[in-house]
């Protein structure tokens, strides 16, 4: 290695003798302390149970599949995933086929969204608003919060049926 840089050592080391015990060199007070650790906004508890909400009730009856809640979830976090949505949803055929992310971060507001009463399972992947539930989307409509998911959403006329999902997700033709 001709070209490697020389490699800088602290004094003490260098004007160490082979002598030297290194553990006495090396024998200094450390601490360690505990940094939280960031979590990207976008997937704090917090932020995603009333994202889970939102996007339930934009759903038929206010009950909505996993895959309806994956795909919606997908469509909100880019407003290009909203617009192929609504040209598929409206039969227009797209060349560039979406590719829909599955979010592991929904799954686990889901969870959450179950404990808190705010959303029932009612069947193995079925999710559908209680009443605790529905007073929260009531609410989360008046604020200020979640206005571009909202007007994302907004963009989708309608609730969104299964039928839709399964033609976004399987490439199925109307």
């Amino acid at each position: 290695m001709a070209n490697a840089l020389p490699l800088a050592l602290p004094d003490s080391i260098m004007s160490a003798s082979w002598d030297t015990d290194f553990f006495e060199i090396l024998d200094v007070p450390f601490d360690f302390t505990r940094q939280p650790d960031p979590i990207p906004a976008t997937l704090r508890p917090e932020r995603r149970v009333p994202l889970a909400l939102l996007l339930v009730a934009k759903s038929r009856g206010s009950g909505a599949s996993w895959k309806a809640l994956q795909l919606l979830n997908w469509a909100v976090r880019d407003p290009n995933n909203m617009d192929l949505l609504v040209a598929l949803r409206n039969s227009q055929d797209m060349p560039e086929r979406p590719l829909v992310r599955l979010d592991p971060a929904l799954d686990r507001a889901l969870d959450l969204a179950v404990g808190l009463e705010l959303l029932e399972q009612k069947s193995s992947r079925v999710f559908q608003l209680t009443a605790s539930g529905r007073r929260v989307v009531e609410d989360l409509n008046k604020t200020e919060i979640f206005i571009r998911e909202r007007e994302l959403l907004a963009l989708l006329p309608g609730k969104l049926t299964q039928k839709e999902v399964q033609r976004v997700l399987e490439w199925r033709t109307a």
